[in-house]
Parts: structure tokens; sequence; C-alpha cells
């Protein structure tokens, strides 16, 4: 590797495009050795797992772009470097990055006068060897230059007199030939994004205009790369009628794709190539970064950019969501770029299920640190995992310590990875819960240092197996942990809600502001402002060691979920649902209780010859299923548990509150037998 300032080489325009000088192309770089090592990249492992949803975001621009080439390249000795906070010569970047000169290596974003360290380190885990700086100092300064030579790194800077020439001279760079050329605007860039990533896998060059006069560096380009075909992107406000006669009569055949705005171009662009379906990638349309960077990870397959608005009510109804709806079959995978700021959670449900407010069917996945046991209960799904299940949440993490962090329930984090991943590869989201109660969670919820350990633990969770997110459960608590709890969901909302990862808790069941004085550590009200959904747990109306009765009557859910919705927005709430049931008997004065569910209940029935009958209300006529027995130690028994009626009366007040959804505990209780009861209906209620 040749080392040092002197030594280092550059590329400068001068030198790589003036006329009449050694034009160094694409072809002579690649024969002469310009670069040290394979060209072409090694891509993560990301692509081996069948996933249907994935998000790629960071705390920044500069984040996300480091967490789509982190999380798809394993290395890339050839990178793109362009600036995050300016788009005019970061344009043309992809079909730099996808070309041959490149290889097919990341776009990263910095700052202009500094190299931003997450951006260096990248570049370190790639074993990157060289630069491709897009832009003149004025855009890249040479610090930045100056600093990735020190890091030996070999620096190719490809700039011009203005925007127009840097962006010819950046096309010809990666395309020696080419009979077609996308035109697009050099003022505005939402419609080079969206033609980007098509450009950039078919090798078809992409040029910037003046909107009402053809640049000469521009005609120049054509001109050298044999084109005559020129296709215009946008309408005549971004390339005027007068920019495709001077085409014209300059001898080039001239067509035009373009809508009446940036998100009807978008579609037209979409409706007239021939994109790969099977994923697509999604960006906000309001601002480039996201979509730069992601333009060469479309390209990779030849997939669309779909440019969505950040409003969600413009999104419902609009073009853009009618195309996702009507291609939605075709597609295996949505790749979503950017953070909740960005692309917030109702725009990635309008895309993903084309509802503003689908209903969302959580599901905890507790293998009791058992992988089998794992595998086992997603095995029991019946039909597709993602028709019933929209987030699983398995536990991964070991009990509580005295300075609030915990470890996993495991001896390292390959299981509690693969775990994840093989969630994710079914179709759904996977956020982790962190469970914690009594004493140990009381002094780790009052104490400002222990909360720290504790969310720097979820944190490291979440990025060591890439989770969706996280979900705490704190039971047990005593009244001075309110402020705590809040406090706690606040510091994990803000460091990993701009992540684009999901940030839930689960709470103890209310039925009013008084009635259940022992609660009051859950203030919803305030727990509702630092998390995406709160899930309640409405069951144990009815406990291990109380009179025997149903363990979540659908009058008494009632009752919860009306106290509910006066204090949390209805579609962040998701209701408990209980896959148990319990048997009881009498011991001393008071009760004992054995937990099983629904199919060892009447397997249970069977067995002792008890006959089940329905216990139902005036305001549940359904009912749940009922049955006494004498148990082999000749006890007297009674059971109460639920099944598809009953569970399907509880589903029924999704609609009259407008809840967001379930939380069922838990799949543990769920087996082949009970499986074709419980997971039809959910496909049937949830969607």
């Amino acid at each position: 590797m040749i080392k040092g300032k002197l030594e280092n080489k550059r590329l400068d325009a001068g030198k790589l495009f003036k006329k009449g000088a050694a034009m160094v192309t694409a072809a002579a770089l690649l024969t002469t050795g310009a670069f040290f090592g394979s060209v072409i990249p090694t891509y993560g492992d990301s692509e081996s797992v069948s996933k249907t949803f994935e998000r790629f975001a960071g705390g920044n621009r500069y984040e996300t772009a480091v967490d789509i080439s982190s999380k798809n390249w394993i290395e890339a000795y050839n990178v793109v470097l362009a600036r995050g906070d300016s788009f005019p010569d970061a344009l043309a970047g992809a079909v730099l990055a996808n070309s041959a000169v490149v290889g097919g290596g990341p776009l990263l974003l910095t700052e202009s006068k500094r190299l931003r360290p997450e951006v260096l380190e990248e570049m370190k885990r790639l074993r990157t060897n060289s630069v491709f700086i897009l832009g003149g100092t004025g855009a890249i300064s040479t610090e930045v230059e100056e600093e990735l030579i020190d890091n030996d790194i070999q620096v190719y800077r490809i700039d011009g007199k203005n925007r127009y020439e840097t962006a010819a001279n950046i096309s010809t760079t990666a395309v020696e030939n080419s009979s077609q050329a996308f035109l697009v605007s050099g003022t505005a860039f939402a419609d080079a994004l969206s033609i980007s990533s098509y450009a950039a896998s078919n090798g078809i060059p992409l040029l910037l205009t003046d909107p009402k006069q053809l640049p000469a560096a521009t005609l120049d380009a054509l001109e050298r790369m044999g084109v005559t075909e020129v296709t215009l992107i946008g309408g005549e406000g971004a390339v005027s009628a007068g920019v495709a006669d001077e085409l014209t009569k300059a001898g080039y055949s001239v067509d035009r794709l373009s809508g009446s705005n940036r998100f009807l171009t978008n579609i037209e662009i979409m409706n007239s190539l021939n994109f790969n379906m099977d994923k697509v990638v999604v960006a906000t349309g309001m601002s480039f970064p996201d979509a730069l960077a992601g333009s060469v990870l479309a390209a990779r397959e030849n997939n669309p950019i779909v440019l969505v608005p950040q409003d969600e009510n413009a999104m419902l109804d609009s073009p853009t969501a009618s195309y996702l709806n009507n291609n939605r079959e075709e597609v295996n995978k949505f790749s979503i770029l950017g953070g909740w700021g960005v692309i917030n959670y109702k725009i990635e449900n309008i895309v993903r299920t084309g509802k503003i407010n689908p209903r969302i069917s959580l599901q905890f996945w507790d293998g009791y640190a058992n992988k089998t046991t794992y595998e086992n209960q997603l095995n029991f799904v019946t039909g597709s995992l993602s028709d019933s299940i929209h987030i699983l949440v398995p536990n991964l993490a070991g009990g509580l310590q005295n300075d609030g962090s915990f470890a996993y329930r495991f001896s390292s984090a390959e299981t509690p990875r693969y775990l994840v991943d093989l969630g994710q590869s079914y179709g759904a989201r996977v956020v982790p819960m962190v469970m914690g109660s009594g004493k140990i969670a009381d002094s780790m919820l009052t104490d400002s240092g222990k909360r720290g350990n504790f969310v720097n633990s979820a944190v490291k969770l979440v990025q060591e197996t890439n989770a969706d997110g996280i979900l705490v459960d704190m039971e047990a608590l005593s009244d001075d942990s309110e402020e705590g709890l809040t406090s706690l969901m606040k510091e994990l909302y803000e460091k990993l809600h701009p992540k684009g990862k999901l940030v839930m808790v689960s709470v103890m069941s209310k039925t009013s502001a008084t009635a259940q004085p022992w609660y009051d550590e859950y203030n919803y009200r305030d727990l509702a402002k630092y998390t995406d959904y709160i899930q309640i747990m409405s069951y144990d109306k009815h406990y291990s060691t109380s009179a025997p009765g149903p363990i979540a009557p659908v009058e008494w859910v009632r009752e919860v979920m009306a106290y509910a919705v006066t204090e949390i927005p209805s579609e962040q709430i998701l209701m408990g649902v209980p896959y148990y049931g319990r048997t009881w008997r009498t011991e001393g004065n008071g009760w004992v209780s054995k937990t099983f569910g629904w199919a060892i209940a009447t397997q249970t029935a069977n067995q002792f010859g008890a006959v089940i009958t329905r216990h139902t209300t005036p305001s549940d006529p359904v009912g749940v299923p009922t049955f006494k027995y004498v148990d082999e130690d000749g006890y007297q028994r009674t059971a109460f548990f639920d099944d598809r009626e009953s569970w399907g009366a509880k589903l029924d007040l999704l609609d009259e509150f407008a809840l967001g959804g379930i939380g069922g505990w838990s799949m543990g209780w769920i087996n082949e037998v009970s499986a074709p009861e419980l997971y039809p209906l959910l496909k049937e209620r949830m969607n």
C-alpha cells in the first residue's frame, strides 16, 4: 500500500477530464491496477436471510449511511464519499459506486470540513483502500482528503468548475460508452433519486442540466460517451422544453418520464422501467441523504426507490400507497431508509400493510433459554407467520444485576442473534423483552446511575442482535418507582428511537385512576410520551392464589380498556390476551393453582371425565370454558381457560376501542393442538 501524502496519487479534474490530456477511463483504472485488492466488494450476510422488512437508520444522515453500509457490505476496497448536506455533486454518485471502476462499493456521507469519525471507522471495517471524493474542495475540503491519506487510503477526487461539469466528469469516469443517458435538473434532488438506482444498476449515465439551458459540459459528456438517446426525468419545470429542443437540434432522440410532482414522477419511472420488484427500497422524498446512500443498495439488484411524504395522512390515500398496494404481492422485502423522524411508524405501517394503523399482533415468544423450544414455537404457527404475528418478543436478557445492568440468558450473543435472525426471517419484527421485579427493579429505577447501566445494556442487546427494539416489563414495584420508570423509558426512547427502533413497555391493568392504587407507579399518560406501544397486561383478574374464576373475563377487560383510552392514544394500546388457564384447589384457608394451556386443559377434562361448560354473564354471553373434577390426589379442582370463542370475544374490543392491537401471553402455551385454533383467528382479526 502506498503511504504518506507525497506518495499518494490523486486523480484531479484537470488530469482526468481536460480535453487533449490523457484521460484516465474506467478501463484504464482497472488495467493499471490503480486500486489495491479486489474491486468487487463482499456483501454482508443480511441477503441470506429472507426478511420481509428491514430498516436502516442512525441518529443522523451520516450514521444512516454507515448503517446501510455496515449491514450490507462485509468489505469494500473502494468507496464513494459525498458531502452530506448538499446534493448537487453527489447526484450521479450511485452510477459511479456501482460501476466497474468502484466495483459496487457503498456511498458514504461526510461533513464538508471534517471527516466524520464513524465514517472513517466504517472504512476501516470495510478494509477500504481507495476513496472517490465527489466534488471540489468547496464541497469536501482538503482536510478531509488529508485525513484519509493519513490513514493510508488512496484518494481520487472527481470535480468540475460547477455541478454540471462535476456530474459530467463522474459519469464519464463511470461509463465509457452508452447509447442512453438520463438527464435531470441540477437544482433539485428528487427526480435524480427516483432514477438513480435504475441508472446505476444498468450502467446508464446520469447527467445534470440547468432547467432552462443545456450546459456545455453536459453536451460534451453526451458526445464523449456516444449517447444517441436522452431521457428527461421530471416535468418541464425541472427540465424545460427548451432543453429538449436543444438536444433534438443536436441530433439526439429525446423522451421524457414525468409526473405533476416528485412523487408522481417517481411512480411514472417505476411503472415505465423494468425493475426487480422482489425488494423495494423506501426513502423520504423530502430530503436527499438517505435515498442517495440507499441508491447503491437498490442498484445491486435493480430495485426501485419509492419516495414517500413525511405526513401519514398525505401518504394514506396517495398514488404512492396505491402503487405499493398494487405491487404488494410481488414484493418480498421492504427496506426503509432513515429513522422515525424521517419515516414515522405510521408511514412504515402503510408501506408494510397499506393501513395507517394496522392492528399489531405482538406475541411473547419465550423459550426459557432453550433454542429448540424457541424454534418449536415458531414451527407450531399455522400458515405464513407474518399473517398472524407482526412482532415477536423473546426473553433474551438475564436477570437484573445490582448495578442495574443485565446480560444474556445465554452464554454469548451468538444464540440471541440467531433467534432474532430466525424471527425476522419469518417476516416479523423481533423486540426482546427485559424483565425485572421487586426490590432490585426499584433500586435500578430510583438510581440514575443504575438506570444508565440498564439503558446501556439494552442498547448493547439491540445492537449486538440486530433486534428491532426493546420491551421493558417491570413488575411488583413500589410507589416510589413511578418517576424512575417514566425516566427509564424516556432515556431508552431518546437512545433507540432515532435509530428506528421500537420502544415498548408492559404495564399492569387499571380500571380507573383510583381503583388500583398499588399500581400507581404505572403512569399511563407519561409513559405514552416515550413509547411506541404500551402492552397492558389485561389478564390475571383471577390469579394463582385467588378464588377460581376467568383469567381475563371480557367485561373486566372492557373496563381496563375503557380507562386506558382516556390516558393513552388508543392506537398505542396493545391489549393483553392470555393463552393460559388455571386449575385451582383449596389449601388451608386459601387457594393454590396450576397453569395450563388450552390443549392440556381439554386433555385434563377428558382424562378425568369432566364436562366442560361455559361461564357466562349478561355482559359476556360467549363466556369462557370451565369444568370441575377430582384429580389423581383426590383434590376437588375448578378450572377456567380460554378457547377460540372467548379469544374472539376479547378481540371484538379492538374495534370497540380502536386499539392498536394485542399482546398475547404467551406462545409457550400454544402447541400443535391449539395452534390451528389460535393463529387462523389472529390472521382473520388482526389484518
